[in-house]
């Protein structure tokens, strides 16, 4: 059987991987090169390694130097991916790295996803390439953002949905939404989650001369919706943002009646019993502890008021919903809104009805009424907060 050595290559292709720039300084002269054969070896020692084509300068340098860092690009670092993988001058490259330098004198690219600073471990021969295992000295995390990937021959990149199911930045409460105001509107308007919308403010009943209020509000849809009903709806979400993108579609529409604010759903600026109807779709499971954001609704709902709120099931996975997909025939961004819903269901706390009914009379509600849509991959909730 003759090898196909084309084959092997494509072969290779099919397996995507992030980009990196290793950089080294030998003699007081920085070298860099781009990598993708980038990868952690083990926690303890700390440990990563990458591969070097014996031909490349910055092998040379790494040998001779015994040091290197790794920088992770982020997607909007391509053209410090090109410049390192030979499409650019001595001179520009020499530029971008004498901007900043890891403890052991490897330069550094401060708007990396991160860096790692490492001491060569051990070098191995490999056909022609060196395995060079490092020893990680330090290392420092960037400010959160897409990675820069490699697939098939060419950058690619994620969709934005990858923030709603980032399961660091849930632990972590960091904010994950301040750059998808684009996707949540557009999700919310043109997607088959603004019709899901629609019937969760037909399940929320709203009626005329009620105060409303919806946390989480993101783009602002379900508080125009709420607002053509009701007295006044009032809009909060913690992203900034997005609160912006709020008010200037309620101010485009002509919603007078909605109003928007940044707010907290675990610290809400509002009076005690002050809601007839709080709503609340695509929160509670994001929430890191449902306890006290359920609690906060009750406190700023009036008695006799109702609370409705929107949440995946238990059910709902990527694979559960393509197929729910398929057989609705979406494509294009409604596929991709409702898989990166799924995605975040996945990284997250979905619901079934037994836990949401013990959740909400633990806040101290009574559940009225349950039901499930999308071929049961999401529920809506409504209960009542007793007289």
């Amino acid at each position: 059987m003759t090898f196909d050595a084309m084959e092997f290559r494509k072969a290779l292709g099919q397996f995507a991987t992030g980009v990196t720039v290793v950089t080294t300084k030998n003699a007081g002269v920085p070298h860099a090169m781009t990598v993708n054969s980038f990868a952690s070896v083990s926690l303890e020692p700390p440990l990563v390694l990458f591969c070097a084509d014996k031909r490349t300068r910055t092998n040379d340098a790494v040998k001779a130097a015994g040091i290197f860092a790794v920088n992770m690009l982020r997607e909007e670092q391509r053209p410090v991916s090109d410049l390192f993988a030979g499409k650019g001058t001595d001179e520009e490259r020499l530029k971008v790295l004498s901007e900043e330098s890891a403890p052991t004198g490897s330069p550094i690219f401060p708007g990396s996803l991160g860096w790692l600073d490492c001491k060569v471990w051990a070098v191995h021969d490999a056909g022609d390439h060196v395995i060079y295992i490092g020893e990680v000295v330090a290392a420092k995390r960037g400010d959160m953002g897409a990675p820069l990937l490699y697939y098939r021959g060419t950058y690619q990149g994620l969709g934005e949905a990858w923030r709603w199911a980032d399961r660091y930045a849930a632990k972590e409460q960091a904010k994950r939404f301040d750059e998808m105001v684009d996707f949540f509107d557009r999700m919310q308007t043109e997607s088959p989650f603004a019709a899901l919308l629609q019937r969760f403010a037909v399940f929320a009943a709203p009626q005329a001369g009620e105060l409303c209020l919806d946390v989480g509000c993101g783009a602002g849809r379900l508080v125009r919706d709420l607002a053509a009903v009701a007295k006044e709806a009032t809009g909060v979400d913690e992203s900034e943002p997005m609160i912006r993108r709020s008010r200037e579609r309620a101010a485009e529409l002509g919603a007078s009646r909605a109003s928007y604010q940044v707010g907290q759903l675990e610290k809400l600026n509002f009076g005690d019993r002050w809601f007839d109807l709080v709503t609340a779709s695509n929160v509670i499971f994001l929430s890191p502890d449902p306890a006290i954001g359920l609690a906060e609704l009750f406190r700023v709902t009036k008695r006799g008021g109702r609370i409705a709120l929107l949440n995946p099931t238990t059910a709902m996975n990527r694979t559960a919903m393509a197929v729910h997909v398929a057989k609705q025939g979406y494509s294009g961004f409604s596929a991709e809104a409702l898989l990166g819903w799924a995605a975040a269901a996945e990284a997250n706390k979905p619901y079934d009805e037994a836990r949401m009914q013990l959740e909400l009379e633990r806040a101290g509600f009574a559940t009225e009424r349950q039901q499930r849509e999308l071929d049961g991959l999401a529920l809506f909730t409504l209960a009542k907060r007793p007289e």
